[in-house]
């Protein structure tokens, strides 16, 4: 979606917000990257009116989190989230305040954020409104708490991660204080699910400075009370710029633990995660050769592969793409039926056994896939297991 038509439709929500009597700022992750120069991707908007307002002022809107004061409106295909000013008590399950109270003001509704890099407003002028000091710690790059670290991670553990997975995005530091404070409430992520821990990794493995956010999370001893992720402290050292995808973080994980089934049951991965970080884990314990994995599970479980290798082994070997002499079985110009025949023994095991010889042979260019060779290599096996 183009950046423009993103403001566009962000600050023609504002307009009528405005028009109508209402306060109406950009805020959050939108301000953030555009004063650095990055990419935005959506359109957070802060307002003093009510839900109710905010969807009797406009023509198409959806009730995304009405508990929470959020109304998407619609501008055109571009949709715009529209969160009433608000202030939270104390949280009671490590994700959810009690009671969320609206307020008339945007100091107030500033002050309940996570980081300081994320509670900074903008009007529709381009006029920043930043009470806690966020532009000064973005020219700084740092990542620091709004108000008492301990007290915000406590509130909800999981902007330990959160923190991480910026480091990861945006190449910032941890601000000292916050770093103390992740490191002191860090056994609370064991609190948190699977489910939403999952995601911040996920967005972890996909920035451009996931290294120095594994070096952050090593530092804390994160992978300690990350189930199942204690075996990956093996990796420490290890370069993570090869890592580029999530499952092959996850995959290097289950490679780690004692009991892989234990560890693919207690993540919420989809069914193909799941088999997928189960044959790249046996795929590495049995060290199959990297042609006859392309041929059976495809090229981009074979990049997976590929730079799992790379990063056990430190190695630096760019990818090649394997041109494979066959995609199928099926492609192969001998059947069980036509070895049954030239054989001339009883149908069993035995032919799925040599028709599985023969597809390695040819998928690892060692055999032709020509018929009259096929047969002859067939021949001379039998002859040798007489002999034998």
């Amino acid at each position: 979606m183009c950046v423009m038509d993103l403001l566009a439709a962000g600050t023609s929500v504002l307009e009528t917000l405005n028009g109508a009597g209402y306060e109406a700022y950009f805020v959050g992750g939108m301000v953030r990257d555009r004063l650095i120069g990055r990419p935005i991707y959506d359109v957070d908007i802060t307002t003093s009116a009510t839900p109710d307002t905010v969807m009797s002022l406009f023509d198409k809107t959806i009730a995304t989190g009405l508990q929470h004061g959020t109304v998407t409106v619609m501008i055109g295909k571009i949709p715009v989230e529209v969160t009433t000013f608000r202030v939270e008590s104390h949280y009671i399950d490590y994700r959810r305040p009690k009671e969320v109270r609206f307020t008339r003001s945007l100091d107030e509704d500033l002050r309940r954020r996570d980081f300081t890099i994320n509670a900074i407003a903008m009007d529709r002028e381009g006029q920043l409104l930043d009470p806690i000091g966020g532009r000064e710690d973005l020219e700084k790059s740092l990542i620091v708490c709004v108000g008492k670290p301990t007290e915000r991670f406590q509130e909800d553990p999981l902007r330990i991660l959160r923190g991480i997975r910026f480091v990861s995005k945006l190449g910032f530091s941890l601000e000292a204080e916050t770093l103390a404070a992740m490191i002191e409430t860090k056994e609370l992520l064991q609190q948190i699910s699977m489910e939403r821990v999952k995601k911040e990794l996920e967005g972890m493995v996909k920035g451009d400075f996931f290294q120095k956010a594994m070096n952050d999370a090593y530092e804390m001893d994160l992978m300690s009370v990350i189930p199942f992720f204690n075996g990956l402290n093996k990796y420490r050292q290890r370069c993570y710029e090869a890592i580029t995808h999530p499952i092959i973080l996850f995959a290097l994980a289950g490679l780690t633990c004692d009991n892989l089934a234990e560890y693919l049951a207690a993540w919420p991965f989809s069914r193909v995660e799941r088999k997928c970080i189960e044959v790249l884990c046996h795929a590495l314990n049995q060290e199959v050769d990297p042609t006859y994995f392309t041929y059976l599970y495809g090229e981009e479980w074979a990049r997976f592969y590929h730079q799992m290798k790379l990063f056990i082994h430190q190695e630096n070997v760019p990818y090649q793409v394997v041109d494979l002499p066959i995609s199928d079985r099926r492609e192969l110009l001998i059947s069980g039926k036509v070895i049954a025949e030239v054989i001339q023994r009883p149908k069993g095991p035995w032919i799925q056994e040599l028709l599985r010889k023969i597809e390695y042979l040819v998928v690892m260019n060692q055999l032709k896939n020509e018929k009259e060779t096929l047969i002859q290599y067939i021949k001379n096996e039998m002859e040798e297991a007489d002999d034998e």
